[in-house]
């Protein structure tokens, strides 16, 4: 793993320093640790041509992890008496070498990177302590205490061993962390494709997506579609920056009227569509006329020439409620709401006009 803070990197892991600092002694662990991060440093020079990360910070690594394995090799001949009547005492010593190795490499970068002034936030530095992962700690005490005992007798079969157990585990785990990254930026991606980037609410092109979706089943719900009246006097009376907090101001209101199954998109400039699902005609129509009643008493705040103005305005709402079979009869649907939106505007706007189809008359409410 690795650390970045601007153009400073680091290499952030515990390797097989621990057991070679025990079985070869401080000068060895830090022979180790130069040979180790030149050759880690003159590979990735060689297979990388844009490879640019600067020599000094190879000796940063080397002096890191050499200091902390050099400290655990005095700590183990200190303390392994105390933890030799213990039971599992050999590993649970191998344990509290890698938490101090932690604590050290932590503290070893942090003071760095203070030093620096790459960190200055308490919380910056909380974080530092607060990512250690309980397995990767196991794994680095089991491997470096199965890899001291195999070096202690002379085990060089299965010191092979644990190294290429160590590397496949290491190869296999790396496809499928590269597939749930690339899981991740396709979630990322598909989220500002449905994305409206002004209002924060989803978009046309997920309407469309939810259309396929509840289309299946076949379910009876009302779609709405709801148009800022005069919203184009806004723009020409002011900005289109002010035209834009009345749109988010107006999206935000619809979305605290919606119940937990309900849906908005933003399917026009100052259009929107609801679906309001798992309701009657009744209570959909009763929901409209406190939301409309409730926007006329509204206003936007919003910054102009220096200064603050309010905006009050108001919408119109066309209500289509059906049972919808399939893709084509919720388009259709749609088409049926955004005629009833065009009567509510030429009947005087700030209104709701509504069909329900499930009625045996159908017609215009």
């Amino acid at each position: 793993m690795k650390i970045k803070y601007g153009d400073t990197e680091l290499d952030y892991a515990i390797n097989y320093g621990i057991a070679v600092a025990l079985f070869a002694g401080p000068l060895g662990a830090f022979i180790y640790e130069i040979v180790y991060n030149v050759s880690v440093h003159l590979i990735h020079k060689w297979r990388k041509r844009e490879y640019r990360k600067p020599f000094l910070h190879v000796f940063y690594n080397i002096s890191i992890f050499s200091f902390a394995n050099i400290t655990c090799y005095y700590l183990y001949g200190w303390l392994s008496p105390y933890f030799a009547d213990v039971p599992f005492g050999f590993w649970l010593l191998f344990g509290l070498l890698v938490l101090i190795t932690n604590f050290l490499t932590d503290t070893f970068i942090l003071v760095h990177f203070i030093l620096v002034k790459k960190i200055s936030a308490f919380k910056e530095v909380m974080q530092f302590y607060n990512n250690w992962n309980v397995l990767d700690l196991g794994k680095t005490a089991l491997i470096n205490g199965f890899l001291f005992i195999f070096l202690m007798g002379g085990e060089w079969e299965l010191l092979i061993g644990i190294f290429m157990l160590n590397y496949f585990v290491s190869q296999s785990i790396f496809p499928i962390i590269q597939n749930l990254r690339d899981k991740d930026d396709r979630d990322k991606y598909m989220e500002l494709a449905y994305r409206d980037a002004l209002t924060g609410i989803n978009n046309r092109a997920f309407m469309d997506l939810k259309m396929e979706e509840l289309s299946d089943p076949g379910e009876t719900f009302g779609i709405v579609v709801a148009d800022i009246d005069r919203f184009k006097n806004v723009n020409d009376s002011y900005n289109h920056a002010v035209g834009d907090e009345v749109l988010r101001h107006f999206s935000a209101f619809l979305k605290s009227y919606l119940r937990e199954d309900d849906l908005l998109f933003r399917s026009g400039g100052e259009e929107f569509t609801l679906f309001f699902r798992n309701s009657t005609f009744e209570e959909i129509h009763e929901r409209l006329e406190r939301l409309r009643s409730k926007l006329t008493d509204s206003f936007v705040i919003a910054d102009f020439n220096d200064e603050q103005v309010r905006i009050a305005y108001t919408a119109s709402f066309g209500l289509y409620y059906k049972k919808f079979q399939d893709h084509p009869s919720i388009e259709k649907g749609y088409i049926f709401a955004d005629n009833l939106l065009f009567q509510s505007k030429r009947l005087g706007r700030n209104r709701v006009t509504a069909e329900n189809s499930m009625s045996e008359e159908g017609d215009p409410v």
